[in-house]
């Protein structure tokens, strides 16, 4: 068995090991929840946490235990900076609830809902049928109200934990100012009814227009807001009112009934935020918590992505240029411990052992018995939607790659045919299905996107109208000895790729020409470089009459 294989089998015991913990609640219904603000384009690595809740939902379901799956959008959070692409000013808007924020882009009811979708809409295509609850949404609910009124009722515990856990990774004089500083704090902020705002100040300036006072007796809220100066007392249940983060996590934990909840390590380091909100959850509201499931990110091209940084790389980049199953089976295979780096340079190679995998749980691979048994566990986890009782070939991406850049010089037809040929050939098909074309259209997309904007100079191909004479004039006598014969050869009869690769190799041999030398010579006809894709795939692809009448240009 491989060192790769090994590892596969290694990482997949988290899910075993997390779905034993799930389970062991005994729920009614299990219910898997994540969530993420919405403060601009929602990077891929949330992908992760979907997957992860997605696959325990599943092996759930394949316990005949009821689960279901939950992702909240934090669009009650107040902005601090627009992203680069939106033209809003942050003066007129900052400390205002993504949700009371318009989306200039007009498609969405406010600038949180934007973002939202452009995540919640590629869901489908990753296999996440997760239901989408907004917390702008829930705060109107007399249940979250309630919770609310629990914590404003129980500050003194929640000051307690909060010291406790924020303060201790402080300094002894520190956590004496954090505890003093505590005496008159409330896990509540007021969006103040007369400018709208949650805060006051954008990034690294914040003041939040904290409750200053509770009167549990009559239900009344009190504050200032910090940016206008209105004060004023207030029934609860008339003001919108919102839980700070530490404190507002465990209440919707509370109120949804959430069973499990992934993670990124930045929330689920000793004393961080989850801690924090599972005593809440113990001390505050009187039960566990969620099973906590901590993972590490997801990086790209080496770098920590992040929303507010503007490093991001998000799911809909990812689904046009490579299979969204691919990103699931890379995290379903990583041990959630383990980060992983995302490349986009290395996709064409990714995909073909993505592929060499589902052919093995198909049995059209040679594999070992362990093999064979991992596949059978992973594979099915991979796909949006159960696995077809038989496999659909699939056009190599690595040709896909060059075939698709030939569409501006052969068109679309052709480009589509010389595909349809390849996969019958490789496949031992007598027709291509309508399906199989529609797979192959989506392919070639991909891999034209994946070439033009993640792969390497060398992968990229671009065809000259006609051969520039700075080539034309490189030419030996000898060259062109060797160019006439491949002509008559090419003009002559049909050839496959290998019958065609040794006529190449025959017709330079039968003028002494070195084999380096004639496909050099071959290359800057037809793409003006001294390499390029496989040649006698290549010129097939091209059409032997068309390479024939370039290469007949310059004789």
């Amino acid at each position: 068995m491989s060192d790769d294989v090994r590892e596969e089998e290694f990482s997949i015991h988290w899910i075993q090991d997390v779905v034993d913990s799930v389970q062991e609640r005994d729920a009614t219904e299990y219910l898997i929840s994540t969530g993420k603000s919405p403060s601009a384009s929602i990077h891929i690595g949330i992908m992760r946490e979907l997957i992860i809740s997605d696959v325990i939902k599943r092996e759930l379901h394949n316990r005949g235990k009821p689960a279901r799956t939950m992702f909240v959008v934090d669009d009650y959070d107040p902005i601090r900076s627009f992203p680069k692409s939106i033209s809003l000013s942050i003066d007129e808007w900052a400390g205002i609830p993504y949700s009371d924020i318009p989306d200039e882009f007009g498609c969405c009811e406010s600038f949180g809902a934007h973002w939202a979708k452009e995540l919640v809409d590629t869901f489908p295509d990753f296999g996440i049928d997760h239901e989408v609850v907004y917390t702008s949404t829930l705060y109107e609910n007399p249940e979250m109200i309630d919770a609310v009124r629990i914590c404003l009722r129980k500050t003194e515990t929640i000051r307690k934990i909060m010291i406790e856990f924020v303060g201790s990774g402080f300094g002894e004089e520190q956590r004496k100012q954090y505890a003093e500083s505590m005496k008159t704090w409330y896990p509540a902020s007021v969006i103040c009814s007369e400018c709208g705002r949650l805060q006051a100040g954008t990034k690294g300036e914040i003041t939040p227009n904290r409750v200053t006072d509770y009167n549990a007796e009559d239900d009344l809220v009190s504050y200032t807001c910090q940016h206008c100066g209105h004060s004023e007392t207030v029934p609860l249940d008339s003001v919108r009112v919102k839980l700070v983060w530490r404190v507002d996590w465990p209440a919707k934990w509370y109120v949804l009934g959430v069973t499990c909840e992934p993670a990124g390590k930045d929330h689920s380091v000793k004393g961080g935020s989850y801690d924090t909100g599972l005593e809440i959850s113990k001390k505050v509201f009187g039960w566990a918590g969620p099973v906590k499931v901590p993972y590490e990110w997801v990086r790209i091209g080496g770098r920590d992505m992040s929303t507010s940084g503007g490093i991001v790389f998000i799911p809909r980049t990812w689904e046009s240029i490579a299979p969204p199953e691919l990103y699931r089976f890379i995290m379903i295979r990583t041990n959630l411990s383990r980060g992983y780096d995302i490349h986009p340079e290395m996709l064409p190679d990714m995909i073909d052992g993505y592929e060499r995998f589902e052919r093995v749980f198909y049995g059209l691979e040679d594999a070992d018995e362990s093999q064979r048994e991992l596949a059978k566990i992973i594979y099915p986890l991979t796909t949006a939607e159960p696995p077809s009782e038989e496999y659909q070939p699939k056009l190599p991406f690595k040709f896909a790659v060059v075939t698709s850049q030939l569409e501006d010089v052969l068109g679309r037809e052709a480009v589509l045919a010389r595909s349809e040929e390849v996969l019958k050939k490789l496949s031992g098909l007598d027709i291509v299905t309508p399906k199989m074309q529609s797979m192959i259209e989506k392919r070639l997309w991909r891999a034209r996107n994946w070439v033009t904007e993640f792969g390497p100079a060398r992968e990229r191909i671009s065809i000259p109208e006609t051969v520039p004479d700075d080539i034309k004039s490189t030419f030996t006598d000898q060259d062109r000895q060797f160019l006439a014969k491949l002509v008559d050869v090419l003009r002559s009869t049909e050839m496959d790729d290998d019958e065609l690769q040794a006529a190449v190799f025959d017709a330079a041999r039968s003028v002494e020409l070195k084999e380096r030398r004639a496909f050099v010579v071959l290359y800057r006809i037809l793409i003006s470089t001294k390499s390029g894709p496989r040649l006698a795939p290549f010129i097939n692809t091209l059409g032997r009459g068309w390479v024939a009448d370039r290469i007949a240009s310059v004789l």
